[in-house]
């Protein structure tokens, strides 16, 4: 409800056209779905309808309470809306905003360090195959530092082949074929895998 609508509801119960207890129970409802955003005049009398609410309770019979103390505050009210703006909105909480955007900034942070790391392993990754893809040519082919580098370098990055290569220099190195095959098989299979349900899932692109 705006200022005007609660005006025309004071109005109505002061002109006599809604009995005070018709007049609490339409406020109370008013209230509720305002959700407190209400003008200042309006909120100032809350508490005294609730108080006429509570005597209406106990009594349990319409017209018994007296409803002078009602009245007052609706007079007040009715007075006091003239003095301030239509619209009381919801006041501006700086305590709740600096929190807010203190937790936005930790969230961002946290990821931007993880994707600081993903980006560190996958660069350590990347160098470790093309070193041990250069060392398996080197060694298998009996080719030079230099061309083995090269070829390495460029067959390094062939997906699946790439794989391979440096699996087999690794081991071909004294690595334990387990964990070879964790580098260079499963983790960038787990990270592929990832993506791509990433990108078939609804809603994810675009």
């Amino acid at each position: 409800m705006n200022a005007a609508e609660w005006r025309a509801l004071i109005e109505a119960y002061l002109d006599g056209r809604l009995s005070a207890e018709a007049f609490m129970r339409r406020f109370i409802d008013a209230w509720r779905a305002s959700g407190g955003a209400v003008p200042r005049a309006v909120a100032a009398m809350q508490a005294h309808v609730e108080a006429f609410e509570a005597q209406v309770a106990e009594v349990r019979e319409e017209g018994a309470v007296s409803d002078d103390e009602l009245r007052q505050a609706a007079q007040r009210a009715l007075y006091n809306l003239g003095e301030e703006p239509a619209v009381s909105a919801h006041t501006f909480d700086r305590t709740r905003a600096r929190e807010d955007m203190r937790r936005f900034q930790v969230h961002v942070s946290r990821i931007a360090g993880i994707g600081c790391l993903i980006a560190l392993a996958w660069f350590a990754l990347c160098i470790l195959q093309i070193y041990y893809v250069s060392e398996w040519i080197q060694q298998s082919l009996g080719w030079g530092a230099w061309p083995s580098a090269v070829v390495g370098f460029i067959l390094a990055f062939v997906p699946i082949v790439g794989n391979l290569l440096a699996f087999l220099g690794a081991t071909q190195e004294g690595w334990a074929t387990w964990a070879a095959a964790i580098v260079f098989f499963a983790a960038p299979a787990a990270t592929f895998l990832s993506g791509w349900s990433r990108w078939r899932r609804p809603g994810s692109r675009g």
